[in-house]
């Protein structure tokens, strides 16, 4: 009876190994044991981070110099009576160094 037992046993063991095996298979095609796929996501995440980094930098940089552009117009239409370049020159500078000091306050983390 043991040599029964021992083939019943030896059996239920390769069985669990080829279900094992099959199911493996099955998720590996799913994608779920794929390692060049977790390496390819890990890439794209570092690429969208710093794609989302320098985004954030350019409309910190222009958003100011954007801003001052619009306080010109709005005093060119009601309050100036004709053009003046200079203020508009002098606006753009002080947008510009707003921009640039709020760029090196994100990157040096002050507030």
């Amino acid at each position: 009876m043991s040599e029964k037992t021992e083939e019943k046993v030896e059996k239920n063991e390769t069985e669990d190994e080829k279900r094992k095996q099959k199911i493996y298979e099955i998720e590996k095609k799913l994608g779920r044991h794929n390692k060049d796929e977790i390496l390819k996501r890990k890439r794209n995440n570092v690429l969208m981070k710093y794609f989302s980094i320098a985004t954030n930098m350019i409309y910190t940089l222009s958003m100011p110099i954007l801003l001052m552009l619009g306080v010109y117009l709005l005093l060119e239409k009601y309050v100036f009576k004709h053009q003046q370049p200079i203020v508009l020159i002098i606006f753009l500078i002080i947008g510009a160094f707003s921009g640039y000091w709020s760029l090196i306050k994100e990157i040096n983390n002050i507030k």
